[in-house]
């Protein structure tokens, strides 16, 4: 190890240290803070929440994990539903399925996020039987909401738990997470996959190994995005078209940020680019 990498080792830890304490200092909130930065973004009794999130460790804010999870249940009572993603990987997910998992429903851990893993574990949560997409559920209609979800050889797309989301007059929230972090685009693209420039799909399917809740493995077929798809898939114009509009709404907390927007908004939105030609692909 050279001089300039060990006086980087040492300092570091006192970087992240200064960090985390300015975090502390000027940027901290309370769950109390985070409650009402909810109410303020509309969020209601009843609603139906797609949850994006990421805790970060310098967005000042004073609670756990868990913390998050009950303010958002508490927030859209007993009527409403909280709804997260629970990818088994992060990053590809064709690099994910080349190393032939066995995708376990129930104890699988959930890679995109403390907030979702912690979401996975909590009682009463029920979870998609599904290789790619897996969706989180809690509230009176989670066992509707997530059923046979493998069934779905298109994890996103028509049959999928994303398709009854949006029949409920589902919302999206984001904490602390992006808005290209959001999953529910892969329903929009499914849903205008016939005037797309390219094929949204990839032609066959791969077959998935899966256990589901009564312990039984079995294997089931799943189509990929095509590499077309990902290379021009932009989504940006819609996240454009929806802040000209002002059904983005938004929130900054402490050193976090918030965005809330309707599920219908976004379909409308895409529908409209589609139909002026503009599209949401390059």
């Amino acid at each position: 190890m050279t001089l300039q990498q060990q006086i980087k080792r040492r300092l570091k830890p006192i970087y992240f240290g200064v960090k985390r304490l300015a975090a502390q200092t000027f940027y901290s909130y309370s769950p109390s803070d985070l409650a009402a930065a909810l109410e303020a973004l509309g969020i209601v009794p009843g609603d139906t929440l797609l949850v994006h999130s990421g805790f970060n460790r310098y967005s000042g804010f004073t609670g756990a994990p868990g913390d998050v999870i009950d303010l958002l249940l508490q927030t859209v009572g007993e009527q409403g539903h909280i709804l997260m993603m629970s990818m088994p990987y992060s990053g590809s997910s064709e690099r994910y399925v080349a190393s032939d998992p066995v995708f376990n429903v129930l104890r699988t851990p959930s890679a995109v996020g403390l907030i979702s893993e912690a979401f996975r574990r909590r009682s009463g949560v029920v979870r998609s039987c599904n290789p790619l997409h897996p969706i989180l559920v809690y509230g009176s209609l989670a066992q509707w909401l997530a059923a046979d979800h493998e069934h779905a050889a298109y994890s996103c797309g028509k049959g999928s738990p994303f398709a009854r989301f949006l029949s409920l007059e589902g919302k999206l929230l984001f904490f602390d997470a992006p808005y290209g972090s959001m999953t529910f685009m892969h329903y929009v693209e499914d849903l205008f996959q016939d005037q797309l420039p390219v094929s949204l799909y990839d032609p066959a399917p791969v077959s998935l190994r899966l256990v589901d809740a009564t312990g039984n493995e079995r294997v089931v077929p799943q189509y990929f995005f095509s590499q077309a798809a990902r290379e021009r898939r932009h989504f940006a114009p819609i996240e454009d078209a929806l802040t000209h509009q002002g059904s983005m709404q938004t929130a900054k907390i402490g050193n976090s940020e918030l965005l809330c927007v309707a599920a219908r908004d976004v379909v409308s939105s895409a529908r409209e680019l589609v139909e002026n030609g503009t599209g949401f692909y390059r």
